[in-house]
């Protein structure tokens, strides 16, 4: 019975897999702050969306950030979030202009 009851969660948590539409994207934003008291840094998008992540380290205000973003399973930006940042280059062009 363990055995059954087994294989039927696997088998539901594999459907569940299958059918979560979770999207992996690549993103570029610009550094807007760098707060090294709590070791966060602010990056707003050309849309103007602003997502913040851990590890200030050596990023400065302007520069560009290279951002790999995971979708959660929805259509919204809101619940988007970073996966990993990379430093990208240094910014030559204010967005904001």
């Amino acid at each position: 019975m363990k055995k059954l009851t087994a294989i039927a969660l696997i088998l539901i948590l594999t459907a569940f897999a299958l059918t979560a539409s979770a999207e992996i994207y690549p993103l570029t934003a610009k550094v807007v702050e760098v707060n090294y008291d709590d070791d966060t840094v602010t990056v707003e998008t050309f849309t103007g969306f602003l997502f913040s992540f851990e590890g200030c380290e050596d990023w400065t205000e302007g520069d560009c950030a290279s951002l790999i973003m995971d979708d959660n399973g929805t259509e919204k930006i809101f619940d988007d979030e970073i996966i990993m940042a990379q430093y990208g280059a240094w910014m030559l062009i204010d967005w904001a202009e």
